[in-house]
């Protein structure tokens, strides 16, 4: 009677799938964490005259936004929320400027239902005023550098578990 060698196997491809789901799980992060940076940067802006008169404002609630001006047009804003209290007006935090618009004062937008009353600064007739997000350092930072190092720890796992399945798929072994 002959005896034959046991037929070769080998090894399952399901770790080539784990590793392409972790390289697009690392993409998703990297997408995401993109979107979620440039909301923060780019919030919804709202654009109002300098002319001194009230004009009837809806921001998102419960943020952090600010009075946004051009450093050679400066305006004097005030702040009435919905209830007709004022609302406070503080110094920003830190030196903000987009483009040419500088962060003049920052507040909370409370309900999200203000009336903003902005004058012009002396010489400085047809003056915007913009009312956009301040965006929030720590939060950008932690969200710049938490996006990509689960980003890349995504992609070098998923990289990983491809090159050893292929490496284990590449020799044969019995069944």
């Amino acid at each position: 009677m002959t005896s034959y060698p046991p037929p070769l196997r080998k090894a399952s491809r399901t770790g080539i799938w784990i590793g392409v789901g972790l390289m697009v799980a690392a993409v998703a992060v990297a997408v995401v964490a993109g979107v979620l940076v440039w909301r923060l940067l780019a919030g919804e802006v709202e654009v109002i005259d300098a002319d001194g008169t009230p004009h009837e404002v809806t921001l998102p609630a419960d943020e952090t936004y600010g009075t946004w001006v051009e450093p050679a047009r400066p305006a004097t804003c005030r702040v009435v929320d919905a209830e007709g209290g004022e609302v406070t007006l503080e110094r920003p935090d830190g030196t903000y400027e987009v483009n040419q618009w500088d962060a003049d004062r920052s507040f909370e937008t409370g309900s999200g239902t203000l009336t903003v009353t902005c004058t012009p600064g002396a010489d400085a007739a047809g003056t915007e005023v913009r009312l956009g997000p301040l965006p929030s350092i720590p939060g950008l930072v932690g969200l710049v550098f938490g996006g990509v190092c689960l980003g890349m720890l995504l992609g070098t796992a998923g990289l990983v578990v491809i090159v050893v399945t292929v490496v284990r798929r590449s020799r044969l072994s019995p069944a």
